[in-house]
């Protein structure tokens, strides 16, 4: 078993001098991977990047600034400024060996950190806040992008000396959830500990990052100020819409008006520069044309501002519109500010502090719906649909071309909202599917998510969302999406019917249906529906009298949902066009309110008589959203028991294997892809190094080895012993017994010469050598395999091997690593893994020696973000164990994976 401990180090003073007199290196090239912006406590952003000469100027300005107190913590002296030689030496480092990293709000270094190796494998740390930011959690922050860079660069531990009265340093290294030691060595305190991520460590990091991005759309969406820039006297002006919107959403805050053709707007005062605006801003909107927001976005760096909403379209237009949105983007965060945009339809919020700062045209009803667009097409089809319904709403934010502020960012803010109860997503990409699908599964354990899944994930990304194309088939998002517990909506409709159900009415508390109609034929229509949608039909009550009578409906609604043998009762009534539809509506609502049962209900009429009950329903919360279709109403039910069964879903921890070699396998792949030169950075492994891989993570192969003619077969075969199979090499061939490239069995030496010299003969058309094996015993044939995807991460897929199986695209993915019971649940995904389970007379196959490798391909793959790809074909998995016959990996230089071990804002200069 591989020793994690922390090794003893000799004294760090000499260290560090054996480290500076090997120093001297050539400098690597500079790494602009490690470049990032990130998220600050308070909900400001920074950019952070490895430092280089230029910054020697202002590094000196960073200290200078600095406390005498904080300078003797850092240096353990008073070093009122830093002599040219310090200054050399803490600008001029090699990226390798020599690795510092600032924190820049505007031209300005807020925080440096720097790590020096002193041994192969370890290096020391320091750390520099300013006075001013200290308590911000920029030392968090830093420690894990140095914890990153150093494993990139082949450390594993991490030293520090700190003074004892510098608690707030202990405490970085404590409270960032590695196992730190510490020892006293000559009044100072020895800090050492491993940096690679572990359990406490992720959940610290993903806590800090939650509170972070929730105090950044806190600041967004509920500013005490606002400024409103290119107002112009034209009514129809984006500008003036969003002041309309201000005005008539009864704001009490200060709102300033920035207008170059007006003296006064709608008895506003304005100005002509953002900089006359007296006292501090809050939230900047700014409607110019593309080329003129980033001239204001610095003039509101200017004056304070937090937060930007920019509406303005057009920035897709050209490759010149891209670049100038990456360049909004860089500019606000570099100032500490986030950005809502561009392409933004803005965002509102009803209640006490109500706030519309968007092109919605009316308010909505206020009520326990969150939702999030994207586009401003999108945007405005969910608003729409909204107040078509009713829809009783908290909160909406329209993200637009999500360039800085994402849907991933709304998820950390409703997570802590108590006014929310369900959370509606229109999505049109996803810029980080593995931190969505994270956030979701932790946000779902107690608010239902609805989602309105993307065209494809392999269709032509939107204009201006900068997002990484996935390689994996769409149904692979799909399954993610659906492992984390949201649900997933097929349209804005049905996504907006769901979230209405469960606003008004909750979630019901269990999966039984009960189906209610006044006639035969309507009550066919709603159990073929709920058939399809296999639904739990446990109640039906089909003969209620068509009858103007409302008491008739009312008792046979009672009978059924106030015996406690129902959750849903989903109604379908054909009015008689006489009596009235609305009051059995509201009866049976009163039935279910005091039953604890969910009501939706289906109105067959005519069109205007449909109108008039809908417009009821709209202007009342405690009635239940109304459909015209059987289709309809079952689908918005479907959605509802979809929600409630969340709790279903694994929340377990990912399993461990002590037995894994992590460092042994780490070793393989760097010498491997050093071996590959930069010319090919890509590089399929030998078989050798294949098995010497899957051995460090548990995994045996079967042994095989190639062989150039019968004799060489003869020799190896007796090595493995009787029985063998021969096989062909080709890529094409290597699994395909039915075209020739496989012969199993093979019981004694004549049989194996009579077997190369017919596949040789037979396969005449290809050059590729034979291998001989060892026979497996036998068993179901799978297909595991892992890919690095640049969108999602790495992804694990499970198969049944055939060509029915890849035709059919019955492939499981999911997201590693795993807990046991959600390796289990990946087996159980594929339809065709029923054969898994025996039939026929067949016994079961091994389901849990199945399930211990997808824990350990998983492992595997979280680990190494350098596996491009691993395939394990076939696996043969049999009563008592299973059997990996063929195996290939294919390595490439590790990428910027979007849900790493460090914090970082999605966009340009983040993952």
């Amino acid at each position: 078993m591989p020793d994690s401990r922390v090794p003893r180090l000799e004294p760090l003073r000499s260290l560090r001098r054996r480290a500076a007199d090997a120093a001297g290196d050539p400098a690597e090239e500079y790494p602009a991977h490690w470049e990032a912006d990130i998220a600050l406590r308070d909900g400001s952003a920074a950019h952070l990047r490895p430092i280089r000469p230029a910054d020697a100027d202002a590094l000196q300005d960073f200290h200078t600034r600095q406390s005498e107190h904080s300078r003797y913590l850092r240096f353990f002296a008073a070093m009122p400024q830093l002599s040219p030689r310090d200054l050399s030496r803490f600008t001029h480092v090699d990226h390798h060996d020599r690795v510092a990293f600032i924190v820049l709000v505007g031209d300005e270094i807020i925080a440096v950190a720097r790590y020096d190796r002193i041994e192969p494998r370890a290096a020391e740390v320091a750390f520099n806040v300013s006075d001013a930011r200290q308590g911000a959690g920029l030392a968090s922050v830093l420690l894990e992008h140095l914890a990153a860079a150093a494993r990139e660069r082949g450390i594993s531990f991490f030293t520090a000396e700190v003074l004892p009265q510098n608690a707030k340093m202990i405490n970085v290294f404590t409270e960032a959830g590695f196992d730190v030691e510490r020892t006293m060595d000559d009044g100072v305190v020895l800090v050492s500990f491993r940096i690679d991520p572990t359990k406490r460590s992720l959940a610290v990091m993903a806590e800090r990052e939650h509170r972070a991005e929730a105090r950044a759309m806190e600041r967004l969406l509920t500013p005490e100020s606002v400024v409103l820039i290119g107002v112009s006297s034209r009514a129809d002006s984006a500008g003036g819409r969003f002041l309309t919107a201000l005005e008539n959403s009864g704001y009490s805050g200060a709102v300033h008006v920035i207008s170059r053709d007006a003296f006064e707007v709608r008895g506003h005062r304005t100005r002509a520069r953002i900089e006359d605006i007296p006292g501090t801003v809050d939230l900047a909107v700014i409607a110019l044309r593309p080329e003129a927001c980033l001239d204001a976005i610095e003039q509101c760096a200017e004056i304070g501002v937090r937060s930007v909403v920019i509406p303005t379209e057009g920035f897709t237009d050209s490759e010149q519109g891209r670049r100038l949105q990456r360049q909004l983007v860089a500019r606000a965060r570099l100032h500490g500010m986030r950005l809502l945009g561009p392409g933004s339809l803005g965002f509102l919020r009803t209640g006490e502090e109500a706030i519309s700062l968007s092109l919605a045209p009316k308010m909505p009803h206020p009520g326990p719906v969150a939702l999030a667009g994207q586009s401003s097409a999108l945007s405005a089809l969910l608003l729409a649909g909204t107040d078509t319904r009713g829809i009783g709403l908290h909160e909406f934010v329209g993200v637009g071309n999500r360039a800085d502020v994402s849907l991933n960012d709304t998820l950390q803010h409703w997570e802590d909202d108590d006014s929310v109860r369900v959370i509606a997503l229109a999505l049109e990409s996803m810029g980080n599917p593995r931190k969505f699908t994270r956030l979701a599964r932790r946000l779902t354990r107690k608010v239902p998510l609805i989602v309105l899944r993307p065209p494809g994930i392999d269709s032509t990304t939107p204009p201006g969302h900068d997002v990484r194309r996935s390689v994996l088939p769409r149904r692979a998002l799909d399954q993610v999406l659906g492992s984390s517990g949201a649900v997933q909506a097929s349209g804005v409709d049905h996504l907006l019917d769901i979230a209405d159900a469960i606003g008004r009415q909750g979630l019901p508390p269990g999966q039984r249906v009960g189906l209610l109609s006044n006639t035969a034929a309507l009550g066919a229509s709603l159990r073929g529906a709920t058939d399809q949608a296999g639904l739990e039909v446990v109640a039906e009550n089909h003969s209620v009298p068509l009858a103007s009578d409302p008491r008739l409906i009312e008792r046979a609604f009672t009978s059924m949902a106030a015996l406690g043998q129902v959750d849903l009762v989903i109604a379908g009534i054909l009015d008689p066009l006489s009596g009235n539809a609305l009051e059995v509506i509201r009866a049976m609502a009163t039935v279910a309110r005091h039953s604890e049962v969910v009501l939706l209900v289906c109105l067959i009429t005519d069109a205007d008589r449909f109108a008039q009950v809908q417009a009821s329903i709209r202007r009342d919360q405690d009635l239940p959203p109304l459909h015209a279709t059987p289709y309809g109403v079952v689908r918005a039910g479907a959605g509802m028991l979809a929600a409630a069964l969340r709790p279903a879903v694994d929340d377990d921890e990912p399993a461990h294997r002590e037995d894994v070699d992590r460092a042994g396998a780490r070793d393989l792949v760097d010498r491997a892809l050093a071996a590959s030169g930069t010319s090919t950075p890509a590089r399929d492994l030998t078989a050798g190094e294949v098995r010497d891989l899957l051995s460090a993570y548990g995994i045996e192969v079967l042994e095989s080895h190639a062989v150039l003619d019968a004799d060489d077969a003869v020799e190896r075969a007796r090595g493995l012993g009787y029985p063998v199979a021969l096989k062909s090499t080709d890529e094409v061939l290597r699994h395909r017994a039915d075209l020739g490239g496989v012969r199993l069995e093979i019981p004694d030496e004549i049989q194996l010469r009579h077997a190369v010299a017919a596949m040789r003969r037979d396969l005449s058309y290809s050059s590729a050598p034979l291998e001989v094996q060892a026979m497996a015993p036998p068993g179901v044939p799978m297909v595991v395999r892992s890919v690095e995807d640049p969108s999602l991460g790495p992804v694990v897929s499970l198969s049944v091997a055939g060509d029915a199986t890849d035709l059919l695209d019955d492939i499981a993915y999911a997201i590693p690593p795993f807990s046991e019971d959600a390796a289990r649940g990946l087996i159980d995904t594929p339809a065709s893994a029923v054969k898994l389970q025996g039939s026929r007379g067949l016994p079961p196959a091994d389901r849990e020696a199945l399930a211990d490798l997808l824990v350990r391909i998983g492992l595997l793959a979280e680990d190494l973000p350098e596996l491009a790809m691993l395939e394990l074909y076939p696996v043969l998995v049999g009563q008592e164990g299973l059997s990996v016959v063929g195996a290939a990996v294919r390595l490439s230089p590790a990428p910027n994976r979007t849900d790493g071990s460090r914090r970082a804002l999605s966009g340009p200069a983040g993952s």
